[in-house]
């Protein structure tokens, strides 16, 4: 799992920036185009639901890009939490965003049916690129698990097969 620089052009750090694009751009389109008159509860719940779920993603996006876990058992929760928290905030604003979308009825313009779409594909990209470094991370740990169990070869019997080929009739 690459992390740093190498996390910010892999494809988990692309699909987190862009998810977090879309969270922004669809809240701050729902703040700006006027409030929900029929539910104001839901629209205040959209907005800080948004709000909160785009904070938390820029944490998240700033403790990969800039490495700041080391140790192994520490990377371990690090990743569990981030699927965690990448599948709680996607169930929480795919239902948020819909029944805000549901509640929020009287719209008069066609830029108002952006935000509540555009969350919902900011909250399913954000789940694939949870997935994502998870299974990044998975298949490193396994690998380095398969690559400490491996006996090695000296140089000699790799250079030279018939070394470990004497017949015992010789």
């Amino acid at each position: 799992m690459s992390s740093g620089a190498g996390f910010i052009l892999s494809s988990a750090g692309i699909l987190k920036v862009i998810s977090l694009l879309c969270i922004i751009i669809g809240g701050l389109i729902f703040v700006t185009s006027g409030d929900c008159s029929e539910s104001h509860f839901w629209a205040v719940t959209y907005i800080v639901s948004t709000t909160a779920s785009a904070v938390l993603a820029m944490l998240s996006y700033t403790v990969y890009a800039l490495d700041l876990i080391k140790s192994t058992t520490a990377l371990k929760v690090q990743h569990i939490a981030e699927i965690t928290l990448a599948y709680i905030v996607f169930v929480l604003l795919l239902i948020v965003s819909i029944i805000t979308m549901t509640q929020c009825t009287n719209k008069k313009y066609t830029l108002e049916y952006v935000p509540e779409p555009l969350t919902i594909i900011g909250a399913v990209l954000m789940a694939i690129g949870g997935t994502l470094l998870f299974l990044n991370w998975r298949s490193k740990e396994r690998v380095d698990d398969i690559q400490m169990n491996i006996p090695r070869q000296s140089p000699t019997q790799r250079t030279n097969p018939y070394l470990s080929r004497k017949s015992i009739l010789v």
